[in-house]
This record gives structure tokens, sequence and C-alpha cells, in this order.
């Protein structure tokens, strides 16, 4: 008996755990089916109302509604629709004027302490130097410098001087003529005369070949004439000549000069001459070896680039044999000159 009351009490707990159990996974199953239900009431799409009039704003309407009319809801159903919708543009109208300014108006080059400051002064047109719009390439043109027609007042005494350039051809090959010289007291001192032709070896160099004449007091004299001309490193205007006469007699000749802009029209042309001569003519007043170095400042104010006045001071010294015979002569082996004149060209 006793057995089998042990048997029926463990039926029991045995129904009672199975009971509780079943209780368990049926409150789960109902959990379950409400929580669905919610979802399931929380996507369904809300019914529409119509709003009232004047309620919704024009920025409203623009949140709500896509560019392209279709809903704006993140969980519209269409979304092939939305991908088939273009995407607004972007207004790049404010870069790209922003772009155009800076096109418009580049950064300006930093200044440079060495270029003269401006007064206005403005380059010369281009027909100021005979080259016009319709014209072939390597046109034939001329020019004409009277570099200084000048006074002069020195140690000895006054005088006039000048010195003219002047030349016609093309861009390689051109004939010039040059010629200076000195006056004093109504008769002509010194002076030459020079026929070259020049030929363009680079862009900034001639060779130039002609003859020389020479003018003035005691015998003439004529010259083969050999040399070059041009533009060296630090705009320095160069010219050297090598002349070679009769009976052996031989000369040289060497010029420089630059050009210091104080502004774009007032400018200070320092400049360097030298003589030498390898056989003395002293019929001619000079002697073998270096004979004479003169050394010249020119300040000039340009009222425009083909007239322009000017003040200057210049030192010459003659040497050796050169000062020897001077001394003899009774002239001056040095000389301090004070200069006034004009430069012109066309």
């Amino acid at each position: 008996m006793t057995m089998n009351a042990c048997t029926n009490r463990m039926d029991v707990a045995f129904r009672n755990r199975v009971i509780r159990a079943t209780g368990l996974v049926v409150l789960m199953l109902s959990a379950s089916v409400v929580a669905k239900q919610q979802v399931s009431q929380d996507h369904s799409p809300a019914p529409s109302t119509a709003p009232a009039v004047g309620a919704m704003t024009s920025s409203q309407e623009k949140a709500d509604h896509h560019p392209c009319g279709k809903s704006m809801h993140p969980h519209a159903d269409d979304e092939s629709s939305m991908e088939a919708c273009p995407k607004p543009k972007m207004d790049m109208s404010s870069h790209a004027m922003h772009m155009q300014h800076a096109e418009d108006n580049p950064a300006r080059p930093p200044t440079i302490g060495s270029l003269p400051k401006s007064d206005g002064a403005a380059p010369e047109p281009y027909s100021a130097y005979g080259v016009t719009l319709h014209m072939p390439s390597d046109p034939l043109l001329s020019k004409f410098m009277l570099n200084s027609l000048e006074y002069v007042r020195g140690d000895s005494g006054s005088s006039q001087a000048w010195e003219v350039k002047a030349w016609a051809g093309h861009n390689t090959n051109r004939l010039w003529v040059r010629t200076e010289g000195a006056r004093s007291g109504g008769r002509l001192e010194e002076g030459d005369a020079e026929l070259l032709w020049g030929h363009a070896v680079s862009p900034f160099w001639d060779v130039m070949l002609g003859a020389r004449h020479d003018l003035g007091v005691g015998p003439t004299r004529n010259w083969a004439a050999l040399g070059i001309q041009g533009l060296a490193p630090y705009q320095f205007d160069f010219e050297g000549t090598v002349y070679l006469g009769p009976s052996g007699r031989s000369a040289l000749r060497v010029r420089t000069s630059q050009e210091w802009l104080f502004t774009q029209r007032l400018i200070l042309e320092p400049e360097l001459e030298l003589n030498a001569y390898g056989r003395g003519d002293p019929r001619r007043m000079y002697a073998a070896g270096l004979a004479d170095t003169a050394l010249s400042l020119r300040l000039r104010y340009e009222f425009s680039r083909k007239f322009a006045p000017y003040v200057g001071f210049a030192w010459t010294r003659k040497w050796g044999g050169t000062a020897r015979m001077a001394r003899l002569e009774g002239s001056p082996v040095t000389d301090h000159q004070l200069l006034a004149g004009l430069r012109i060209w066309f």
C-alpha cells in the first residue's frame, strides 16, 4: 500500500509539471501573436485626411514631397520609381563665378625693387618703330639715330660734338653708317665716318664688316673695319672694332654703355670708350699703345622716345706716348667737360 501511495504522488507531481509547461507555451504564443499584430498596425498606411485651408505652409510642402511629386516617406513601397527619379542638380553658378573672377584677376607678380617708378610713360606703339599690322615677316626697315648733338665746355675751351648712327635693311642683314667727331674754333678737330655691313649671328649680336675714313686735322687715313656690336649680359651695350690700314697700321676701339632708369623717362647713361693703336702716327697726334680713354655720364629726360634733351659730365685722359705728344704741343692731358645736348632718332 505504501508503494501505491508513492506512485500516485509521483503521477500527480508529473501532471502538475506538464500543466505548468503547457501554460507557459500558451502564454509565449499569445505574446508573439500580439506583437505581430502591433507591428502590422505600425506599418499600415495612415488614413489620409484633408488638411485645413492654409494649415500647410510652403516649407512643409517642400519637406513632405519629392521634387518628382512622390512621397518622401522613408518606407515608401515604390523604390524603383524613387531610383528612376533624377537627383536634383547642385547649383554651381557661384563656384563658376568665383573661378571666372580668379581667371580674370590673376595674382599680381612680386614687386621687383630694381624696376623704375612709373611716371605714366606708356610704351611706344609699334607704328613708332615703323612696324604696322599688315607687313611681311622680314620687312625692309630703317632708322636714324642722333645719339648726341652737344655743346662741350672743357678746361681748354668749348667745342661742339656729334655722334650719329643710321641703318637700313632686314632682320639679318643691314647697312650701317656711323660717324662721330668734334668741331672747335670754327674748324673740324677730329672725326671719322664708317660704312659697315652688319650680319646678325644671334638675337643679340651682329658682326660688322666695312671701312672707316678719318676726318679732321692731319692727313686722312683709311681703314678696313671688322668688329662686333650688341647687348652684353646685364644690359650693357657693347661695340668692339678692329681697324687695319696700310703700312702696318692697326687700331682698336671699344665702347660700352648702360642705361639706369630712375623713372620711365628720366635716364642716366654712363659710357666708357678707349682707343689703342698698334703703330704711332705723329701727324695724327697719337702713339702706339693705349692712346686715350673717356668716361661720361649723361642724364636725359625723354619727352618722347624720339626726343630727349640731356646734361652731363665727361672726363678724358691721354696715356703714354700720346700724352707726351700732347704736352709738347701744349694741349692738356686730362680734360673735364660739361655737356648739354639733344638725343633724337626717327
